[in-house]
């Protein structure tokens, strides 16, 4: 797998900065963003997951070393941990930082914001079957295809431990439909023949570094064969006067309200700031993430699968954890 092209040295140059967009469907910037300022992000998250037994004792929570089973999106024990991150001001405010606002404008225009909706990622080592898969970000957020992502490691992050990976071009290929899958969002995208000519490319992550991406650009994590976390978030982007839907203006996953998230907040600037934004709500279309028929049996011999694999893993964790305490 080659690496991301690095378009750090055309930053400054929008022109060329859009046209190396245009071509791949994502631009790879090192050293962005000050990592101090992402280290103080990561400490927050950190705290949380160690405060629910996420890490190793005795470790340092900084290596975020998985002591614990691993744990998925749509599992309770999952969202204890999640929604707290979700009520964290320097979380959201992290797409509004000024290195990261400049980029997104560069591509966008001057009048691009961030959408509210900003998701974390954690994933667990061991968890390969949960990995993300190949898959578009229009299907999950629609309006206008004009939408493009910006994604963030809290830490080194190498393809070992999970990174991004892209499937070059992949955008100019338009909107392609959609399949079962195992991992995060059960959907990934059914790759067309025209794929197979393309190159995936992935690169190792410093703190600090960001890619930008199309809503059409095909994209997947690595799996994460560590024994670490990956901690990472993830923003959208889209020009004012363009659509968009009603999801991408409420928190991630829906479970928490922003009066709810705002509540210990002092940056009044980043409460409702879109409502001042110029934008067209258009409906959600549930067409463009629903299954084939006949996906539905594979569907079901795959979870079977996942379970069982899961029940023998928690077994194993279970064994590990009492032996640690012995």
């Amino acid at each position: 797998m080659k690496p991301f092209f690095d378009s750090s040295p055309i930053l400054s140059d929008s022109v060329a900065l859009k046209q190396r967009f245009d071509a791949d469907g994502y631009v790879y910037i090192r050293g962005l963003i000050d990592p101090g300022r992402l280290l103080g992000l990561r400490r927050q998250i950190v705290e949380i997951c160690d405060d629910c037994h996420w890490f190793k004792p005795g470790s340092d929570p900084m290596d975020a070393i998985s002591w614990t089973m691993p744990k998925v999106e749509g599992e309770e024990a999952y969202f204890e941990v999640y929604d707290r991150i979700q009520r964290l001001q320097d979380f959201h405010a992290l797409a509004h930082e000024a290195p990261v606002l400049r980029l997104m404008r560069g591509l966008l225009g001057d009048t691009a914001f961030p959408h509210p909706l900003s998701i974390a990622r954690l994933v667990f080592p061991e968890s390969q079957d949960w990995s993300t898969p190949p898959h578009q970000d229009y299907v999950n957020n629609q309006g206008t295809p004009d939408l493009y992502a910006c994604w963030i490691p809290l830490s080194d992050c190498p393809r070992d431990l999970g990174s991004l990976a892209i499937l070059e071009g992949s955008h100019r290929l338009g909107l392609q439909p959609v399949e079962y899958s195992l991992g995060a969002g059960h959907r990934q995208t059914s790759l067309p023949p025209e794929a197979e000519k393309l190159d995936w490319v992935a690169s190792d992550f410093k703190l600090g570094d960001v890619i930008a991406f199309h809503s059409l650009t095909i994209h997947r994590a690595l799996a994460n064969e560590t024994d670490r976390m990956r901690l990472s978030v993830d923003f959208r982007y889209q020009a004012e006067g363009q659509d968009t839907t009603g999801r991408c203006l409420r928190p991630h996953f829906e479970r928490l309200d922003w009066q709810d998230i705002y509540r210990d907040w002092d940056r009044d600037d980043l409460k409702f700031y879109w409502r001042d934004k110029q934008f067209n709500l258009v409906p959600w279309n549930a067409e463009l993430g629903s299954l084939p028929d006949d996906h539905l049996a594979q569907a079901v011999r795959l979870q079977r699968k996942f379970n069982q694999e899961r029940e023998q893993l928690a077994a194993r964790y279970a064994r590990q954890n009492d032996h640690g305490q012995h």
